[in-house]
């Protein structure tokens, strides 16, 4: 199965620009391959599509191309500014008119399965446990410093990671010892660094 997720940009280009038609859907089957298309901000309607993409693999024995149509609110990277090529009203209206959370709130808020105040109490909850994460977290000694160069790559080590180790292996000769604030942290790791200081 193939899911496209086409959310109307190829970095600053619209689609409706790259080729004809509003999406990829209609490729599909000049290749032989079923394709569905479905609403990509509505969460039980991209279930249902997957499920049915899913039975048409199995039960065919071939590809199925599922295209979710969505829009992009956010930038396509940190490097991009997507308001250069967009109005910014744009982006708020399609935020505020097809939210696919707020349009999931809604359906199960008239299901009667959902309310201001389950929100709440979810909210808090969930905001405990991730507190408690935390203190648990912040307790638990760390690896060894030199641990933080291994089990990246397989095979032998790339040069680069062998001249960070070696930089921060001087650096800490340099200041492990004398600068405060580098003894407080070092403090926070098994062995204080010194597996670093021993290669």
């Amino acid at each position: 199965m193939f899911i496209a997720r086409n959310n109307g940009f190829a970095i600053s280009t619209p689609s409706t620009e790259q080729y004809y038609g509003d999406g990829i859907a209609a490729r599909g089957p000049g290749y032989g391959i079923d394709t569905v298309r479905v609403d990509g901000n509505d969460v039980l309607a991209v279930l249902g599509a997957t499920r049915e993409a899913r039975r048409r693999c199995l039960e065919q024995g071939r590809a199925v191309l599922l295209e979710a149509m969505t829009y992009r609110v956010g930038h396509h990277s940190t490097s991009d500014d997507s308001f250069a090529y967009r109005a910014r009203s744009e982006v708020e209206d399609r935020k505020r008119i097809d939210n696919p959370i707020t349009r999931f709130r809604t359906f199960l808020e008239t299901q009667g399965w959902w309310n201001a105040e389950a929100e709440e109490e979810l909210k808090a909850r969930l905001k405990a446990d991730v507190m408690k994460a935390f203190r648990r977290a912040e307790v638990i000694p760390r690896c060894e410093l030199g641990d933080l160069f291994t089990d990246v790559y397989g095979g032998e080590e790339p040069w680069n990671i062998r001249e960070q180790r070696q930089e921060l292996t001087g650096l800490l000769r340099k200041y492990g010892e004398v600068y405060e604030p580098w003894r407080k942290e070092l403090a926070k790791f098994k062995n204080k660094g010194q597996d670093l200081l021993k290669q």
